[in-house]
């Protein structure tokens, strides 16, 4: 792990070569091309890099309690109702460590700004962040409907803190698909994020993750397991994110065909939707076994009764993400079988999990807004722990 002292930013000058760098249609290519060769030692110090600020917030006395927050919050797209957000909301502006999913840094999606540092600064807390992808296009599918260039171009995870953070370190998680050739170019791989805090005499270690979407179950047991087995022995060990256990595999069309079809003879339509919220009893539970095997406990420190994440039928019609995955005359009859649910149903996708401490309260806060403006596609979640 590494030691945090005062900051680090991640800078570069990459960009020079993104052009270059696109027109190559096999990574395989890539790799054997001059261009590789001459960017190679500045591209891997910054896929394997960490930035952070331990500047921005002294707080380090001893506390008997803390707040834990994590969130996806969608790139960071409406990053200033975010802050805001953070400022006015009663339940996350007494957040002590924030667990941030989904972070830009340079992406012309997101105004080329750097979310987890504007975050950081803006709420008075210190950050490290983890690039999981340098990202070669304007962004996913829905995401490419704007005419700004990409500078810095990062893609990855941080943790906010109020206290000093000790160490830390990005930890690779096992691939599942070629991210070089997918429909959003990018270089690198998944990264999970640990990190260790000091609170009095009481140490806290950390992991945030992220698992990959297009993976099944044995895969996101693995990403888990990769993060799980990285975090600091501490007096409390703690991982939080987004675990993208939608019971589903969206890696290919035919796959999610195919489990569509095993579902509705298991368990039949109305016991997939129940399955949405209880991942852990069938179609995920190779992961929140590997949770369990090391110690950590999940039930307490979550709200089960609230979703992190929706299904909304109305909402996905729209979206061009629905298209890429669901052909038209299944839509029209996930509109039919859900008209009992109004169109919308919840999936709890978004998790903590921990060994140590004493939960006094976790929630889920249902559809952040600001002005009237959904802040993202995941809910926030949070836990107060108890220390002592």
């Amino acid at each position: 792990m590494l030691q945090l002292k005062e900051k680090n930013y991640l800078q570069h000058n990459l960009q020079l070569h993104y052009e270059e760098i696109k027109s190559f249609k096999k990574k395989s290519t890539f790799l054997k091309s001059s261009c590789y060769s001459q960017i190679k030692t500045e591209l891997n110090h910054i896929l394997n890099g960490l930035e952070w600020d331990n500047t921005l917030s002294a707080k380090n006395e001893s506390t008997k309690e803390i707040r834990i927050v994590s969130w996806n919050i969608e790139r960071g797209k409406q990053l200033d109702g975010i802050i805001n957000y953070f400022r006015e909301n009663p339940e996350l502006s007494k957040a002590d460590v924030v667990l941030v999913i989904e972070c830009d840094n340079g992406m012309g999606r997101t105004s080329n700004q750097n979310v987890a540092r504007e975050l950081a600064e803006s709420i008075g807390m210190n950050y490290c962040f983890a690039p999981s992808y340098l990202v070669l296009g304007k962004g996913a599918l829905g995401e490419t409907n704007h005419d700004e260039e990409n500078t810095t171009s990062l893609h990855g995870t941080a943790i906010l803190s109020k206290f000093p953070i000790g160490f830390a370190k990005s930890v690779d998680v096992p691939p599942v698909k070629e991210v070089f050739h997918s429909s959003e170019k990018r270089l690198g791989c998944k990264k999970g994020l640990i990190a260790q805090i000091q609170l009095g005499n009481k140490t806290i270690g950390l992991g945030a993750i992220h698992v990959d979407l297009s993976s099944d179950a044995t895969d996101r047991a693995k990403q888990l397991n990769a993060v799980i087995n990285e975090i600091p022995a501490s007096d409390i060990q703690l991982i939080g994110g987004d675990f993208n256990c939608s019971t589903f595999n969206l890696r290919t069309k035919w796959g999610l065909f195919k489990q569509i079809i095993q579902k509705y003879f298991t368990v039949g339509f109305s016991g997939a939707i129940e399955n949405y919220m209880t991942p852990e009893k069938i179609f995920d539970k190779p992961m929140f076994d590997a949770l369990l095997n090391k110690g950590f406990d999940f039930n307490s420190f979550n709200n089960r009764e609230k979703g992190t994440i929706y299904f909304d039928i109305n909402d996905l019609l729209h979206s061009e993400k629905t298209k890429k995955f669901v052909p038209p005359f299944f839509m029209r009859y996930l509109e039919r079988k859900l008209r009992p649910w109004n169109g919308c149903v919840p999936l709890k996708i978004d998790w903590f999990a921990g060994k140590g401490g004493l939960v006094i309260k976790s929630d889920t806060i249902e559809r952040p807004t600001h002005q009237n403006i959904l802040l993202s596609d995941h809910n926030p979640i949070f836990i107060d722990l108890k220390l002592n």
